[in-house]
């Protein structure tokens, strides 16, 4: 090592010890005061009831692409992309999570948005696959799932900086 790194490295040492050993400040007056007059607050102040009519929503299972906007809100999807997800989920498979097509151009495609095996198969860059490379998914089938299948979606069109993977 040099001199002038030694110097430099010394310099630098000595810069960070002033800041690190400067003891901090004191407690003011303020810092010492007691914030609350009890330590039951909250149990002091007075209970008023509410008469709230009981209300019992019954939401019926959702199916086709109220099933896939209300999955895609769940899983993460930005709002301003729920409009495009919807037409490429029908146009690439009616809404419908079990959808496959055999003779893909690629391969094998799943699920509502059509993901291609591609996606989930051993690569030179994913041993396991992509999708599985992040978790999101066992084996090719569990694309039928519709969160799964949302998920590895969103994935994919992240990692695609838009809707590229499907075309648009």
């Amino acid at each position: 090592m040099t001199l002038l790194s030694k110097t430099v490295l010394g310099l630098i040492a000595a810069i960070t010890s002033l800041f690190m050993f400067n003891k901090p400040p004191a407690p003011t007056q303020a810092d010492l005061a007691p914030r609350y007059t009890s330590v039951y607050v909250a149990n002091e102040a007075p209970v008023v009831p509410v008469s709230v009519a009981p209300t019992t929503t019954v939401k019926t299972a959702l199916k086709g692409c109220e099933a896939v906007s209300e999955m895609a809100t769940y899983v993460g999807w930005d709002q301003s992309q729920i409009p495009k997800l919807l037409a490429v989920s029908w146009r690439e498979s009616r809404c419908r999570a079990d959808a496959f097509n055999p003779a893909d151009t690629v391969g094998q495609s799943y699920g509502n948005l059509q993901i291609n095996d591609f996606w989930c198969l051993p690569s030179k860059y994913y041993k396991q696959g992509y999708l599985q490379a992040y978790g999101l998914l066992d084996t090719c089938t569990d694309l039928f799932n519709l969160e799964t299948n949302l998920r590895s979606g969103l994935a994919i069109y992240r990692y695609s900086n838009g809707w590229r993977a499907w075309g648009n």
